[in-house]
């Protein structure tokens, strides 16, 4: 068995902290302060559809949080990492592609989201991949 520690609880806190309140603004705001949390455009539809992926995100991690075993968490983390490292990319990409700069980093969001999603990253790529082998187990 693969014991869950302290700092990938913690990962999952932040995760947890940051997700539910950006979700539940993203899904209850006012259109007018999408552009004071988020770091681009986004309409009502899309702002929804966001705040269900950061709560399901969180749900997920609330209910990995009480676990023990790496084991029974590694599907929640593997889904972290992949979606945070995804978006990054597709952010970096729309940048240097496009002709307007669509990732607003002058928002204050802007520099939360990036720090979350370079920590959802790290740690979890960490937790998901070097971590287990340390007592023996498969990432996979």
């Amino acid at each position: 068995m693969v014991p869950v520690s302290r700092t990938l609880r913690l990962l999952m806190l932040i995760v947890i902290a940051v997700s539910v309140p950006e979700g539940l603004a993203l899904l209850f705001g006012p259109p007018a302060w999408y552009t004071s949390i988020w770091g681009w455009s986004l309409t009502p539809m899309t702002a929804r559809f966001t705040a269900g992926v950061y709560l399901s995100v969180a749900v997920g991690f609330a209910l990995a949080f009480r676990e023990t075993d790496w084991d029974r968490v590694r599907i929640p983390l593997a889904m972290l990492w992949s979606f945070a490292l995804i978006a990054l990319l597709a952010a970096v990409a729309t940048n240097l592609t496009s002709a307007t700069t669509p990732f607003r980093i002058e928002r204050p969001f802007s520099w939360v989201w990036i720090f979350l999603y370079v920590i959802s990253v790290a740690g979890g790529l960490y937790y998901q991949f070097i971590y287990p082998r340390k007592f023996g187990a498969k990432p996979w």
